[in-house]
């Protein structure tokens, strides 16, 4: 399961990419606002607290971009294509489309389909 997550190789479909970013995002906040809580709730404001906030949005934001790689594999592109989510209109065609757009039917360049390996392993088990 660790390999599906942490590693930019293979494909994710269109609803596991959804709720993966989702559930990234999510953490990515609760890590934004662990300074203030703790200041709110500790009244501490030592470093460690940032510290541990900093680590946790580059982790966060290291998932979300291996999320994206796979979504962009998925549909038959490389991960360069990241790069255009840089420039401000183009960022939203391109999120809109990992979104909306459908994989590649079969098996592309980038590994097996993710539906068919969802077969394949219900048919297994």
């Amino acid at each position: 399961m660790a390999s599906l997550i942490f590693a930019p190789t293979g494909r994710i479909s269109r609803w596991p990419y959804f709720s993966r970013v989702l559930a990234l995002y999510l953490l990515t906040f609760a890590c934004y606002s662990l300074p203030a809580l703790a200041e709110y709730q500790f009244g501490d404001t030592a470093s460690v607290w940032k510290n541990l906030s900093l680590a946790g949005l580059i982790i966060c934001f290291y998932l979300i971009f291996l999320q994206s790689v796979k979504r962009l594999h998925d549909l038959d592109m490389r991960a360069w294509w990241l790069l255009v989510l840089l420039l401000p209109v183009a960022s939203l065609v391109v999120g809109a489309g990992m979104q909306f757009v459908a994989g590649t039917a079969g098996p592309n360049r980038f590994g097996p389909s993710p539906r068919q390996s969802a077969v394949l392993y219900s048919a297994i088990t």
